[in-house]
């Protein structure tokens, strides 16, 4: 077992970790890609002195604010989705993509993808098993308070769009195509991070150590760029053939949608400005707009994130994974 010790927000409106991982366990009594692909919690206690109480004992002002109150919550101990590689690291990751899928239509918002928090264990049968962890900053759909629009997530991993200003500003709506785009970034930061037995490579030989110290606006900026430069990249050592085709499809999957946004709102802008509807596409001037910042606040359907995921599903990278998993 492990136990993970937390200081959770102690706003009243906030939904608890326990409260968001009884919801998940009702979901996965009906849906398959969510059985068996999130963590089991045996047990938990919440403490009730807040951390407001300790400061307001020292006289601070506003003790309140940003008040933490500590919990510890024991599960089962799992194995972490770094000490994979080839087609059980792209099995593992794509359970983790269609559990949170049926989570987010449920109403379960995970809203931050990151290495640490997808896992796996083998069941009775020796079956390998990704697990969705981590829902300390999940958002039920229908809890109270902020609706979605915090600055969630692990920066390394987080959506080009989550990084720009104006959503580090909490006006952009963390939505389920941000949280589908972070599962490319950890994707692509295992593959250029970890050799085959899953252990870190030397720091000369490891790629994207500065993105987890850089501020957002920065961050983004160097993972733009490398998305668009990254089909001229030399293949890991570490990484098979196949796993390199499929990571390379879903960067091109990501680079293309973003210039398909691009085209969209840039497109907006100038209907706008001349009041006439603009020829779709408009070749040439992609980076003449800034999307990101742009961006307004938006709802997305069932359809949309169906949409977006089958983007990747219907590369012939995400097939031949199907494939190869079925006939092991």
């Amino acid at each position: 077992m492990v136990a993970k010790v937390f200081g959770g927000e102690a706003r009243e409106n906030r939904t608890s970790e326990p409260e968001i991982l009884e919801k998940v366990k009702e979901i996965a009594k009906v849906n398959q890609s969510v059985e068996g692909h999130i963590p089991v919690l045996l047990c938990h206690e919440k403490f009730t002195n807040p951390t407001s109480s300790i400061r307001a004992a020292l006289g601070f002002p506003e003790p309140t604010i940003g008040s933490r109150v500590l919990h510890i919550l024991v599960f089962p101990k799992l194995s972490p989705i770094t000490k994979l590689r080839r087609d059980d690291l792209c099995n593992v990751w794509r359970q983790c993509i269609l559990c949170h899928i049926a989570l987010w239509k449920e109403g379960v918002y995970h809203r931050d993808i990151s290495p640490e928090n997808m896992m796996w264990y083998r069941d009775k049968l020796g079956k390998l098993m990704g697990v969705l962890n981590d829902y300390d900053l999940s958002l039920l759909k229908e809890a109270l308070g902020p609706q979605g629009n915090e600055r969630t997530g692990t920066v390394p991993f987080m959506a080009l769009d989550l990084l720009a200003p104006k959503a580090q500003r909490g006006e952009v709506k963390h939505l389920y195509r941000h949280d589908m785009e972070s599962f490319v970034w950890v994707f692509i930061w295992i593959c250029f991070r970890y050799n085959s037995e899953g252990d870190l490579l030397p720091p000369a030989a490891r790629r994207f150590d500065a993105w987890a110290t850089l501020g957002a606006s920065t961050c983004r900026e160097k993972k733009r760029d490398f998305l668009a430069d990254m089909g001229r990249c030399s293949r890991p050592n570490d990484i098979g053939r196949l796993t390199w085709f499929f990571l390379l499809q879903c960067a091109w999957v990501l680079e293309e949608y973003r210039h398909h946004r691009s085209n969209q709102q840039l497109g907006q802008k100038l209907s706008r400005l001349a009041g006439v509807i603009p020829v779709d596409g408009l070749p040439g001037v992609v980076e003449q707009s800034e999307p990101e910042e742009d961006e307004t606040e938006e709802d997305e359907t069932e359809q949309d994130m169906d949409i977006f995921l089958g983007m990747f599903t219907a590369t012939t990278g995400w097939q031949e994974l199907e494939r190869r998993i079925r006939s092991q």
